[in-house]
């Protein structure tokens, strides 16, 4: 595969994460198919209950019901790989995080699930991505490679970037849906249910549609108003809201690029939303919400959920979250070779990351970041 993969796949394994959120039943296809397309032996999606660690939904591909069984008993043996709990808290969500990069030959050998489970299969490298942490839920994708398939690269890693802020959507979505493995045609009558406020828009921010919830909202003082038959948002986010309501019709795939799960929406007075925009345009089963609809909004009270530290700065200056958690180690003064150590990445991924970083703040060198950063601590 090419360093930037291409176009078409991007779309289509896009395409794919936005259809499990109507069709739960789906999670196994995608799963299949980014192992086909990736060319990993097997892969794990999971999605548990925060703090009981129980499991709400989970879905495994390419490994065998004996090996699926003895799996569980390693549990302890797998978070010891990854650095234990309070490593793996600090790794940034969406990032794709490399066995081989965080755990040296050594230290892999003397591990009983490396050497009990994962390479008697022939498995020579896993990835992790964390895909969302919060007071309510944690979830996760991990994905093996075989020694037939040779070392994971680079174009392999670019693609799960690129796939990552889908999937921590759709799974942020998922969860106000409960996650129920309903037909699609029933989806209206769950919509209809919900205690988060739903709208249904075209791109052109018309209201289709409102839950009930959502018409309160409408009605009474809150971040959104509408104005006739249009949504108006007045309050810091409208713009980013805006723009993403405007990719569901054009390219959803560009959608993720904003990084997150959603788009915080916040008025003066300090009232927050955040706002989980599903794209409809080209879901076969968007029928059953609403035909004319380019996309779902989901209006989840801020405080419901976990916002990042450091929301202010991610929303002006379009951080990721990995991007993120590394403006906040610059900020304080980490170097660029100590980070890599702490998050578990590679110094050529840190390093691309800060130039990300760096474009997008407008600076050209770390002191230059640093008063930046400094001027911004006043302000936030």
């Amino acid at each position: 595969m090419n360093i930037h993969p291409p176009l078409q796949l991007t779309s289509h394994l896009v395409g794919m994460i936005y259809d499990c959120v109507l069709e739960p039943v789906k999670w196994e296809a995608f799963v299949s198919e980014l192992l086909r397309e990736l060319d990993f032996s097997y892969g794990l999606l999971s999605i548990s209950a925060f703090p009981e660690g129980n499991a709400i939904f989970g879905v495994s591909v390419g490994i065998e019901g004996p090996w699926m069984e003895r799996l569980p008993g390693y549990w302890a043996d797998i978070m010891d790989i990854w650095g234990g709990d309070a490593r793996i808290q600090q790794y940034p969500l969406e990032e794709p995080i490399l066995q081989s990069e965080i755990a040296d030959g050594r230290r892999l050998k003397a591990n009983p699930y490396y050497s009990g489970w994962f390479a008697p299969q022939g498995y020579i490298d896993a990835v992790a991505i964390g895909l969302e942490r919060n007071p309510h839920m944690v979830s996760s994708l991990a994905l093996g490679r075989h020694a037939s398939a040779g070392p994971v690269g680079e174009s392999e890693l670019g693609l799960l970037r690129l796939l990552a802020p889908h999937l921590r959507r759709a799974i942020s979505i998922a969860q106000q849906l409960e996650l129920q493995s309903i037909a699609a045609s029933a989806y209206a009558s769950v919509v209809e249910r919900l205690p988060v406020g739903v709208l249904l828009v075209d791109e052109l921010m018309t209201i289709i549609h409102a839950n009930p919830t959502a018409e309160s909202l409408l009605s009474q003082p809150s971040p959104f108003r509408a104005a006739g038959n249009r949504l108006a948002v007045r309050a810091e986010g409208a713009e980013a809201l805006e723009q993403a309501i405007a990719k569901t019709a054009s390219d959803e795939a560009a959608l993720g690029r904003s990084g997150g799960a959603g788009i915080p929406v916040r008025r003066a007075d300090g009232e927050a939303y955040v706002v989980h925009v599903l794209p409809l345009r080209q879901r076969q089963s968007r029928g059953a919400l609403c035909l004319p609809a380019s996309a779902a909004l989901f209006l989840v009270p801020a405080g419901s959920q976990a916002l990042l530290p450091s929301e202010p700065v991610t929303q002006l200056y379009g951080l990721t979250p990995a991007e993120t958690r590394i403006f906040e180690l610059i900020a304080h003064g980490e170097a660029p070779k100590a980070i890599a150590k702490q998050l578990g990445l590679s110094a050529s991924t840190v390093k691309t990351h800060i130039r990300n970083i760096f474009a997008k703040t407008g600076t050209r060198r770390q002191a230059d970041f640093a008063r930046m950063a400094a001027s911004l601590r006043v302000l936030f």
